[in-house]
């Protein structure tokens, strides 16, 4: 009875109201309806949609036909301690979708089974989608709180927007909202009394999330997920469960700030759920990744081409491998030791100049005789050597470019895509690549005398395959392939990090070099941009810490050394010998006394990163603005003060670390002047 007390209480009645009662008596409701079904109406023809409970609401119909008008009912099957049965039934189009509601400890699960959904006449009536929970814990604009959005590195909305706006978003972003970001199955309201956390927790691969800010008369803020069991209504029904999973914590929640509750959620979703390994985890059959987790990460660009279609543009050499050695010989004069240094544009043609060819490596700079002698150079130096590849792109400048191996999109046209070095990409089917490209050259390089770790370039967003060889019908399935790289890669050499996060291979991959921290131009002029994006927050830090590591680039945050402290990430760089104008990307000289100074900060007497980065954050805190508080698993917390004011006793810029296994550690000295 006791343990019944401190469960929360569901509720629901005929007309669709829902609510969610904690134990500390918050109430989290929705007024209905229940469900809201996307469906083809073949006879008209046309998408439409209707809810249950529909009320008076009907969808459109012709008299006369048996389209009949669709009408949603409500009708519950059973219900026990904690658990509710029902049906949402449209008999006139003959659908209906059998649901389950388990109470969990501090929520509730919502659950339909794959054979919970019924379509006894697809020849005129099919299942598009199925919104779950319409506005459920949503916030009135004008309340306390803010919506936490799984954009970037974390996006943040407060409840205090005058336009009203909606945005239907892709989890795990499709092609046409590649900008969007949407990294995760997850989502929360924050409200004054407490958090409301979201995780789809099955079907996410083909999900959307329905976001909102001051919408219509209600004025309500919320989000909520939209199963997709169709993407055009001519596909076959996509199958498998679908589940979202609702998480509840007070306001004085042990894990601080709502976002930070929504984190630490989900991470504990993916290590239970999703195969995510701590680095302990993970050390027990590749050991050399612990080596590369606590190892300042420098990317050097060596050649590209300039962009054109043919793939012939002008090649430029920015660093050979003879300068590469004389950059890092710089490093360790300077006291940057410990690091993993990858090579960008070390094959032929330069970085994306010639896939899928990539060997021989080029001539141009040094070649594969000097190539060698840099790999034993750092072997003998401790420096961590890999280099940077791309997968999934193949160009028509290549000899071995092959149509055949294209991911064919619905029409049977090629997948084409931006204008690079090599020329105009051609999407690669990782049905395809896997086995054809990346399992013969990583081993190659291994071969060479490369092993420890290696990077590979940005994966893009799912690209299903209509190729008659090579099929991919669903996201899933293309996902499991680009996993299946990573997979190996991880086995043949150690470790292995990629361009940017993708939530789908969280349990795939080791660190990323950059983390969305800080949305460029495209990113704020997309609809979650423009009319959801008040701040960034750590939220991808908060899931991933202790597993992976979340890099962003130290370049475009020199002035601001205290941000990767603060956020849980660690620093990376790109340099090259000569400045690479086009790309960006600074000559090392212009940037040694910057790079050094962070290095000092985050690798040096305190060491900072490999102190921090095998623990999990279990709490961050917002005390003051610019200020934080950020607790991990061993206890230490780290105060951070950004700000250009004190805060209680600490200065400025500044930082302070209390640690139950050491003495309290201060820095009231910028890490660079």
């Amino acid at each position: 009875m006791t343990e019944l007390a401190s469960l929360p209480d569901l509720s629901l009645d005929a007309s669709g109201h829902f609510r969610l009662t904690t134990p500390t008596g918050a109430l989290w409701t929705t007024s209905g309806p229940l469900l809201i079904l996307h469906y083809y109406d073949r006879q008209h023809p046309r998408a439409q949609l209707v809810a249950a409970p529909s009320g008076d609401g009907q969808a459109f119909g012709t008299a006369g036909t048996p389209s009949l008008s669709a009408q949603g009912f409500l009708r519950r099957v059973s219900s026990s301690d904690g658990v509710i049965r029902a049906r949402a039934d449209f008999p006139n189009i003959q659908i209906a979708i059998d649901f389950e509601i388990r109470r969990s400890k501090t929520g509730f699960s919502f659950r339909i089974a794959d054979d919970g959904v019924v379509e006894n006449h697809s020849s005129l009536y099919r299942i598009l989608r199925i919104e779950v929970l319409p506005e459920f814990g949503a916030a009135i604009t004008g309340e306390k709180g803010y919506l936490t959005l799984p954009n970037w590195s974390g996006c943040q909305t407060f409840y205090d927007k005058s336009y009203p706006r909606e945005v239907r978003q892709t989890i795990y972003s499709s092609n046409d909202q590649w900008e969007y970001n949407c990294n995760m199955g997850l989502f929360g309201i924050t409200r004054a009394q407490g958090t409301l956390c979201g995780i789809v927790a099955a079907g996410d691969y083909d999900a959307e999330l329905i976001c909102r800010v001051h919408w219509e008369q209600a004025r309500t803020n919320s989000i909520h997920p939209c199963f997709v069991y169709r993407w055009q209504q001519e596909d076959e029904r996509i199958p498998g469960p679908r589940e979202i999973l609702y998480l509840s914590a007070p306001e004085d929640a042990a894990e601080g700030e709502g976002y930070a509750f929504c984190g630490t959620s989900y991470r504990d979703f993916l290590r239970r759920e999703r195969g995510l390994l701590s680095w302990k985890e993970k050390a027990e059959t590749r050991p050399v990744v612990l080596d590369y987790r606590d190892r300042f990460f420098l990317k050097i660009f060596m050649a590209y081409k300039e962009p054109q279609a043919d793939g012939h543009g002008r090649y430029h050499a920015t660093c050979t491998f003879a300068e590469a050695r004389a950059i890092l010989e710089d490093c360790l004069q300077r006291g940057i030791r410990n690091l993993a240094v990858m090579l960008v544009g070390w094959g032929v043609d330069g970085h994306d100049g010639m896939p899928p060819t990539r060997f021989p490596v080029d001539e141009r700079l040094g070649g594969e005789e000097a190539f060698r002698q840099l790999i034993c150079w750092c072997a003998e130096n401790d420096i961590l050597l890999g280099v940077h590849d791309s997968y999934g792109e193949s160009y028509e400048c290549s000899p071995e470019f092959d149509p055949a191996d294209v991911i064919r999109n619905r029409t049977g046209e090629l997948w084409q895509g931006v204008i690079w070095s090599g020329g105009q990409v051609h999407k690669t089917c990782p049905g395809v690549f896997v086995d054809k490209h990346t399992k013969r050259d990583v081993p190659r390089l291994r071969q060479l005398g490369i092993y420890g770790h290696h990077h590979v370039d940005a994966i893009g967003s799912f690209m299903t395959c209509y190729s008659e060889d090579h099929p991919l019908p669903h996201r899933s399935d293309f996902a499991a392939e680009v996993r299946r790289m990573f997979h190996f890669i991880q086995a043949e050499m150690g470790s292995v990090s990629t361009e940017m996060p993708f939530g789908p291979y969280f349990e795939a991959v080791d660190g990323y070099f950059h983390s969305y921290s800080h949305p460029g131009p495209w990113h704020r002029a997309s609809a979650v941009g423009q009319y959801f994006l008040d701040r960034t927050i750590p939220l991808l830090s908060i899931v991933l810490h202790g597993s992976i590591n979340c890099g962003e680039g130290a370049g475009e945050l020199r002035t601001d050394p205290l941000f990767w402290l603060d956020w849980g990430f660690v620093p990376t760089w790109e340099v090259c010998m000569t400045p690479s104008k086009s790309f960006g990307i600074p000559a090392y000289q212009s940037v040694a006394a910057d790079l050094s100074a962070i290095y000092a900060q985050y690798f040096g007497r305190d060491n900072l990163a490999a102190t921090l980065n095998p623990l999990t954050i279990e709490g961050r805190w917002e005390p003051g603005e610019g200020v934080s508080c950020t607790r991990y698993s061993d206890g230490t917390e780290v105060l951070v003060n950004r700000s250009e004011f004190a805060w209680q006793d600490l200065a400025p810029q500044s930082y302070r670390i209390n640690s139950p296994a050491t003495a309290r550690r201060d820095s009231c000295e910028p890490a660079l002047a």
